[in-house]
């Protein structure tokens, strides 16, 4: 009898784990990326902002998720780290699309930047680099906390 209640408790355990959200996870880059034409990429930037936003709806107090924390808190848990890996996926392509139609000299860019809603700024991999490789150096040279560095952090990869 023992045996068959930590079975069910077992199986009813990957039940409720598996009843978890999983918001899609886009790719940030495809192999066609570079070869798509600019209403291609706009396509896909679209696609990317779409499931950017699905993630989100996941996110916050939603009938789902009273129902997670009550029933199983890790569904909860494991429902959020779901969805913010596919926010900042959908974020990382957004960014990955508009430097491919920057560097193809798309028509309409600064308003579809204007539109784009994502957590990171818009800025190409280059200037993200110089701004982490900065606020490190100023770290390492003493002149931030541990805290101050790892709040100036987030919100340099957008977090």
């Amino acid at each position: 009898m023992s045996n068959f209640k930590e079975i069910f408790a077992l199986i009813l355990s990957f039940i409720l784990l598996y009843s978890c959200a999983k918001p899609i996870v886009v790719n940030v880059t495809l192999p066609e990326d570079k070869k798509s034409n600019c209403e291609q990429l706009e396509a896909a930037l679209d696609d990317a902002q779409e499931f950017r936003r699905k993630a989100i709806r996941v996110l916050g107090n939603t009938p789902q998720n009273q129902a997670r924390a009550m029933l199983f808190w890790p569904a909860l848990m494991v429902t959020y780290l779901n969805a913010h890996e596919a926010i900042v996926a959908a974020s990382e392509r957004t960014v990955h699309i508009i430097n491919i139609m920057q560097n193809k000299n798309c028509k309409n860019i600064d308003n579809l930047i204007a539109n784009v809603q994502i957590s990171l700024r818009m800025q190409s991999l280059k200037d993200l680099k110089e701004t982490y490789d900065s606020l490190n150096d100023l770290y390492k040279s003493g002149g931030l906390t541990e805290k101050e560095y790892q709040t100036q952090k987030k919100k340099i990869l957008g977090q």
